[in-house]
């Protein structure tokens, strides 16, 4: 019996970003049992994918179909970022290779994707909310009708339309994201979890250290000084509790502001582009963690953080939620609010070991094992 024939869309595999470990993990999971070609932009490069994401791809895995150079050189040369034209000239590319091969299944993991037929969708957040939140909104958004224009031309080039994205079947990273898609497209989605790629070391909770660990890129849409002001707040009760900020540079200007608030408390310390074997280490020394993003698409720190058997608190909004089992007391508005819950959790033994023994169970949720058989099962019976 012949082997099912896939088609993955995906602008560009790199190995960094949230969205790119779950196209990596597709592409894991797909290449053990389907012919996969992958339509993209750019070259990847395995093995660097491989020590970020914990993966094990090959070259010899899959065939690599990037676009053609005139198209990857207009959109080198834009002077937006152009996220949104990016998926619509691999969606275009993808229309163009399946007409010449017509693949078994089609399936994009850069949210919604027109394939001028049925498909599978995975989207981290619907594009028509796109760009969220207010900071991450540049000069251009700005100007009257730029916006409408903008996708009106992405979607003629992508030769998309919206009766086109709801044909497929779509696969959220949250319930906050299936929620998100049913109120713009009126369709339902099937949750299925990003992947926590790598191992945790099984560190003891006595040996663990005291302090609370965060994990992100420095941007300010993470408020990791919220996260400083939390704490803060929390030594006035337990002055020897510390923070750890492990995170990825991408805004110099404000990292050098959480650099400042840093230097001033010997407490705080930021660790920064560390290696993936480094970040599962020093995640799992930590009793607790902290994820200060408001609606987060899914949130793959607090994750990590479940992952390593920590504690992690999270704001009260977006896919976060859903990974802390709707806890409350592990929910919080604000600085405030999360120094009321860390220290509520912290003087109460008994809650914190049944909150440590309820969140145990959810770990298993965000595994990559977890993730590839979804995925294989999903593309095994998909129509």
């Amino acid at each position: 019996m012949s082997r099912k024939r896939v088609l993955l869309a995906h602008p560009h595999l790199t190995a960094a970003g949230g969205g790119d470990v779950v196209a990596a993990w597709v592409l894991q999971a797909l290449c053990a049992e389907f012919d996969v070609t992958v339509a993209t932009l750019n070259p990847i490069d395995c093995a660097a994918i491989n020590r970020n994401f914990g993966t094990a791809l090959s070259d010899r895995d899959f065939t690599l179909r990037i676009a053609p150079a005139s198209w990857v050189f207009a959109l080198r040369h834009l002077p937006v970022r152009g996220a949104l034209l990016q998926m619509s000239v691999v969606m275009r590319w993808a229309r163009t290779l399946d007409a010449r091969e017509r693949f078994d299944v089609m399936i994009g993991t850069q949210n919604e994707a027109d394939f001028g037929r049925p498909g599978i969708q995975y989207v981290h957040y619907p594009w028509v909310f796109l760009p969220r939140p207010d900071a991450e909104m540049l000069w251009y958004h700005y100007i009257p009708g730029f916006l409408p224009l903008y996708r009106a031309l992405c979607q003629g080039f992508a030769r998309s339309s919206n009766e086109g994205l709801r044909r497929n079947l779509s696969l959220a990273n949250s319930g906050f994201v299936a929620g998100r898609i049913r109120a713009i497209h009126g369709m339902e989605s099937l949750i299925v979890y990003p992947p926590v790629p790598g191992t945790f070391p099984d560190i003891p909770w006595e040996q663990r250290r005291n302090a609370v660990v965060a994990v992100g890129r420095m941007h300010e849409i993470k408020r990791w000084e919220m996260a400083v002001e939390a704490l803060d707040l929390v030594r006035r009760e337990y002055p020897d509790i510390g923070l750890t900020l492990i995170s990825s540079s991408q805004q110099p200007a404000y990292a050098n502001r959480m650099a400042a608030l840093a230097a001033t408390r010997p407490w705080f310390r930021i660790l920064s582009d560390i290696s993936r074997e480094e970040l599962t280490r020093e995640v799992a020394q930590h009793r607790y963690g902290i994820h200060t993003m408001e609606e987060e698409h899914f949130g793959i720190a607090p994750a990590e953080q479940l992952q390593a058997g920590c504690i992690p608190f999270v704001h009260d909004s977006g896919g976060p939620v859903d990974i802390v089992g709707g806890y409350r007391e592990l929910r919080f508005t604000d600085a405030r609010d999360a120094a009321a819950k860390i220290i509520t959790v912290i003087q109460n033994p008994a809650l914190e070991n049944e909150i440590r023994q309820q969140l145990a169970q959810r770990r298993d949720m965000y595994s990559s094992g977890k993730f590839t058989e979804s995925i294989r099962r999903i593309v095994r019976e998909y129509k």
